[in-house]
């Protein structure tokens, strides 16, 4: 007993210091130094990996911390620390747990260990566990990320004081392939007597053989079918060897192609997977026979991986053109570049590379060779290659998933019977996954009476299906879906509560993989639904002013019994209230409804249309608002549409008119005025008798403003010439340019009387130079019928001087033939100018209409006629000077011709004018000009010697009248534009002077005389038997003009002979049109025309013009003895006209033939 007290003592101290030995395993908490700590407190400290047998590797991330990692397929050994940090001294017990779990949220081994820690104790626990799938990858910086979560757990129950330490998690990167590249096979390629790979063969483990390819792709010849891949022992970066291409000290081969195969040899003639994790490989039946063992190429599968980084290590250098790549071949080649790479050409100096091969061969399989070309140019010792270690991402087949929503209360919805806004849960969904899923997607209530009218309906990445049970398409490894499920609340639903569930699970097996379960709490309430009852959209077209009902519905879905008025509200201010009226189901107008709960009512909205509304789609709002206490309000709305109202009025300023086709332009408004609601434009166009030749003055309106809108537009009528007297009925119509459909028209009446219309053409003949004196010529003066009526017309003449005449031929009383309208008549014109005339000179031709005054009216009309007369001042004929001629011969007499025009040459015409100087003719053999002198061309401001010839014989000086005689000799010229004549004298000697005696002058005139007087009559005869024969054979009219050309005088040789000269031909007989005497020669012998000319009206078939009187006699016609002579004709002997001699030719000769016969 008295050791009692010293043995409790002693029990004290022992319990007092026990914590001292537990000191080292203790870590130190500055935390638990100021805060007091619990008496039971389990955690986890420490998980570790490996042991001396079974390490973990090593990776040096860049900032040079050190990241373990194990491989995949190897067992591995994980500690896990536990550790009871309170401050009891008594022995408490508690549960630790080991878990693995994957990324995915699947765990996939799980241990538990028993354990009773004191205050300050630990406890070690030590599993092994083989990972079976890769967790592993290098992001871009190249740290090592990822890997298999290692938990650590600790229960200590209820006596626990802290939860805060009890689960520690560490991540295990898990790496596919770690190979040193220490093992390989090849040949002795140097031809040494040692092989450059010295490992002894084994079967079914992964290494690297070499082989050698020609450039072809063909295996090499011996010994180069090895390839010229071997191993080096120095200075390696992973192990004691490594790889290159040449020998020490010397450079790679020229023109290679070698390959370093990954793969493995087998005794079996199968590749597959032997055991080492990288599946069924590829038989290479080259490399088998270099080796005479069965080769088998390993395959990396691509699809097996999420993402995949392959680690190596390289230095050194390839010559220009060679390179040394790493292939991963699937049938089409990707590679991996070393030649490329930024590397260190120093000793041993060598660099990590990493490939990420995430998207090499994603879908397929490949295989992976060190490939080495060369070319025959500049070598190096190579690129050296060393350590070959694949990181990765496995698809694994499990998955979870994280599903987060919107859940507003949580967890809780308050709602009522057709809630406007009923619940809607939206959620996103995350594949935590590796591979490819689907889910379904299933809800529904626990009241089922909900689902039959009104199911629940699901939205997620389905495109179709969205009913309360769905399968969803696929949704992509670490991907989201949106997922909305929505819940319709029943029309007057009571209040209740209801459970809303949701579930989520596996798209193949349904396994379940979320759910949830709301509560749902209907509460009392008042609500309605208008509806349209049949949906239209527009709901009702209707025009302007116009009334109609849109049938509507009207259902109480509240749970209390209520009240409703009814009204609307209108978009647009144009509408008002008046414009909506609402009636029950027979018609009686109504503004407010009592109804039940979930009853239904069909209503009429009627809608009036304003009167002055323009097209478009109208929005009007229909509104049932309840009557207190119901405070709720429903609307609806409708769109009105009103469409295009096409009214359009054409109103004419006349709709009759009597108007003359004289050619003057006339017109009649039309004012159109639209009285529909749009502004429209039309096109208009016209229906009538094309001959009226009737247009608007535009084809199309501006836009008419609506409502009365108008423009007015012009209907011309041009009134041409020869409209038949009638009556024309005229549309005019107006189209709408937006609807081609409607058209309006309107009529009207054009009456054209008889008109009598004259039209005579003005003639400019300045053209052409007349000559002063010459012969007469004839044209042709076209007289046009413009009316519409056949007429007569009286023709007479106007002159600007008096030394003109004119006067027209084949009249009848000074009066042309009936002329048709539409039709002309040619008067034959023949005119002169008097010797002396010079410069300009207009004939006027009158014609007046004889049908006119039938009906009192005066209708004349005018044309003139311009000549130029004399000269111009284009030519300049110079004259040599005067003669004297003495002796019988020819004498030549040089005229200058200039041609004064500067840019236009002239066609010129040289001759001796006969006429004026006649006596000269009487006293020489000949005057003429040169036959080359004649006709020619002379250029713009050009001259030319036109030669003269006078011929004078021995008799022409011995009977010269007068011992001296002069004369002169002129030279026309007539040009294109211009006629110019110029003289020189000539002086004739007599050969014998006669100093006195008779007056031989007088008996030379007296004799000249009296052969004048034969050869008159001579010719007289001639000129009546020619002009028998050419009125004879003429038969069609002569032509317009005439010129001079081919002229020849009619006393070219009087003086020479003692016979008169011949009549000039009629201008029938002229061969040459414009000619002096007309050119009609060949218009006489043309053939009658085909068509007669229309016959003259007569008594019978002539209708009486509209005014004149139906008994007035028709003026009788003077017979042609008793009709005066046409101005400018000579007038007719009492005895009448000589024998043989016609009209014509009185017109043309008369006037000499009475000048030789006077005496008579």
């Amino acid at each position: 007993m008295r050791n009692l007290p010293l043995t409790i003592f002693a029990i004290l101290m022992v319990t007092s210091l026990s914590p001292l030995a537990f000191g080292p395993a203790l870590e130190h908490n500055p935390t638990r130094e100021v805060s007091p700590r619990a008496l039971i407190d389990f955690g986890v400290s420490d998980i570790e990996l490996g042991n001396s047998s079974l390490q973990a590797r090593e990776w040096t991330n860049p900032d040079d911390s050190i990241v373990q990692y194990v491989m995949r397929d190897e067992l591995i050994q994980i500690n896990v620390t536990f550790t009871q940090v309170g401050t009891s001294g008594q022995p408490a017990s508690a549960i630790g747990k080991m878990q693995i779990w994957h990324p995915v949220g699947v765990m996939v081994a799980e241990w538990s260990v028993n354990m009773t820690l004191s205050g300050g104790q630990s406890f070690r626990a030590e599993f092994y566990w083989t990972p079976t799938a890769a967790q592993s990858y290098l992001d871009d910086d190249g740290y090592l990320l990822g890997g298999i979560i290692l938990r650590g757990i600790v229960d200590g129950g209820l006596a626990d004081d802290n939860y805060e330490n009890n689960e520690f998690d560490r991540l295990m990167p898990v790496a596919i392939w770690n190979d040193p590249m220490e093992n390989g096979i090849c040949g002795d390629v140097d031809g040494d007597g040692t092989i450059d790979c010295p490992n002894q063969l084994s079967y079914n483990n992964p290494t690297w053989v070499g082989a050698g390819y020609d450039t072809d792709g063909s295996v090499s010849d011996d010994p180069d079918y090895y390839g010229h891949w071997r191993m080096d022992n120095s200075s390696s970066a992973v192990g004691e060897r490594h790889w290159r291409v040449s020998r020490q000290g010397a450079d790679y081969a020229s023109n290679r192609m070698d390959r370093l195969w990954w793969g493995w040899l087998t005794p079996f003639d199968s590749c597959e997977d032997p055991g080492h994790g990288l599946g069924t490989g590829t038989y290479d039946p080259t490399v088998s026979t270099i080796y005479a063992n069965y080769f088998c190429r390993a395959r990396i599968r691509g699809f097996d991986y999420l993402n995949l980084q392959l680690v190596t290590h390289a230095w050194g250098s390839m010559g220009q053109g060679d390179t040394i790549r790493l292939e991963a071949d699937a049938g089409n080649e990707e590679f991996f570049n070393y030649t490329a790479m930024p590397l260190s050409t120093t000793f041993g100096n060598w660099t990590q590379l990493v490939w990420n091969m995430t998207d090499v061969h994603p879908t397929g399989d490949y295989t992976v060779a060190f490939r080495f070309d060369s070319d025959s140019s500049f070598a190096t010792q190579g690129i050296h290659l060393d350590g070959f270690i694949l990181f990765g991402i496995e698809r694994v087949p499990e998955y979870t998933l994280d599903v987060e929503c919107n859940d507003p209360l949580p967890n809780a919805y308050i709602v009522i019977p057709a809630d406007p806004t009923p619940p809607t849960l939206g959620c996103t969904v995350k594949n935590n996954g590796y591979v490819d899923i689907t889910l379904r997607v299933y809800t529904d209530v626990s009241n089922q009476s909900w689902m039959w009218d009104f199911p629940l309906r699901i939205e997620s990445n389905h495109p179709t299906d969205f009913d309360n049970n769905v399968v969803t398409k696929n949704i992509k490894p670490l991907e989201t879906m949106d997922l909305w499920v929505n819940l319709t609340i029943p029309d007057g639903a009571t209040v209740q509560e209801v459970d809303w569930y949701i579930h989520i699970g596996d798209g193949l097996t349904n396994f379940s993989k979320w759910t949830i379960n709301l509560p749902v709490d209907v509460t009392a309430s008042y609500s309605s639904y208008l509806t349209q009852k049949t949906l239209e959209n527009p709901a009702i077209t209707l025009l302007p002013g116009e009334t109609g009902d849109v049938l509507m519905t009207l259902k109480n879905t509240g749970n209390q019994r209520a009240i409703w008025n009814l009204g609307g509200t209108f978009a647009d201010n144009r509408w008002s209230a008046s414009n909506l009226v609402w009636t029950n189901e027979t018609g009686v107008e109504i503004t407010s409804i009592e109804m039940d709960l979930n009853e239904k009512l069909e209503l009429n909205a009627r809608i009036t249309t304003p009167e002055e509304i323009t097209p478009g789609e109208y929005a009007i709002t229909l509104i049932a608002s309840g009557r207190a206490p119901a405070n709720f309000q429903t609307e609806w709305t409708i769109n009105v549409e009103v469409p295009i109202d096409y009214d359009l009025k054409l109103v004419p300023q006349i709709r009759e008119m009597m108007a003359p086709a004289d050619g003057a332009l006339r017109w009649i408004e039309i004012q159109l005025v639209n009285d529909g609601n749009s502004e429209e434009a039309f096109d208009l166009s016209i229906a009538a008798d094309w001959r009226l030749g009737l247009e608007m003055n535009a084809e199309q309106t501006l836009g008419i403003d609506p409502f009365g809108g108008d423009t007015s537009v012009l209907l011309m009528f041009p009134m041409p010439y020869g409209i038949e007297n009638e009556t024309y009925q005229i549309w005019v119509h107006a189209t709408s340019t937006t609807n081609p459909e409607y058209q309006r028209s309107v009529q009207l009446l054009l009456t054209v009387p008889e008109t009598y219309l004259i039209e005579i053409p003005d003639l400019d003949l300045t053209n052409e130079v007349y000559r002063a004196g010459d012969d007469a010529r004839t044209m042709r003066w076209e007289v046009w019928n413009n009316g519409n009526m056949p007429d007569k017309f009286t023709v007479s003449f106007d002159k600007s001087h008096e030394d003109i005449t004119v006067f027209a031929t084949g009249l009848n009383n000074g009066k042309t033939d009936w002329i048709e309208p539409g039709s002309s008549v040619n008067l034959t014109v023949s005119y002169s100018f008097d010797q002396g005339a010079d410069g300009d000179r207009t004939v006027t031709l009158i014609a007046e209409s004889q049908q006119a005054g039938t009906v009192g009216q005066t209708v004349s009309a005018e044309g003139e006629a311009d000549f130029k007369v004399g000269q111009v001042g284009w030519l300049l004929v110079t004259p040599p000077a005067g003669v004297v001629i003495e002796d019988k011969g020819e004498v030549t007499l040089e005229f200058s011709v200039k041609n004064l025009n500067p840019s236009s040459e002239q066609l010129m015409r040289a001759d001796i004018d006969r006429i004026t100087e006649p006596e000269l003719f009487f006293n020489v053999l000949d005057v003429r000009v040169d036959s080359e002198d004649r006709d020619f061309v002379l250029p713009a401001d050009a001259t030319k010697i036109v030669t003269v010839t006078v011929d004078i014989n021995q008799e022409n000086l011995d009977n010269l009248a007068e011992n001296t005689m002069t004369f002169n000799v002129i030279l026309t010229v007539d040009s294109d534009i211009d006629k110019v004549s110029a003289s020189t004298t000539i002086q004739l000697v007599k050969t014998v002077q006669v100093e006195d005696g008779p007056d031989v002058g007088f008996m030379a005139k007296l004799a000249a005389n009296i052969v004048f007087v034969i050869a008159g009559l001579v010719a007289m005869i001639v000129v009546s038997i020619i002009t028998f024969r050419v009125v004879k054979e003429a038969r069609a009219p002569l032509e317009e003009y005439s010129s001079i050309e081919d002229y020849s005088p009619s006393f070219v040789n009087l003086g020479d002979d003692t016979s008169v000269p011949a009549a000039p031909d009629l201008p029938a007989a002229d061969q040459v049109a414009n000619s002096m005497y007309g050119g009609s020669a060949e218009i006489f012998e043309n053939k009658a025309a085909e068509m007669p000319p229309p016959p003259l009206p007569t008594d019978e078939e002539s209708p009486a013009p509209e005014f004149a009187s139906p008994d007035e006699p028709e003026p009788e016609v003077e017979s042609t003895e008793e009709a005066e002579s046409p101005p400018g004709v000579p007038p007719i002997p009492e005895e009448g006209l000589p024998q043989g001699w016609t009209m014509e030719q009185w017109a043309y000769y008369g006037e000499k033939w009475l000048e030789q016969n006077k005496d008579e």
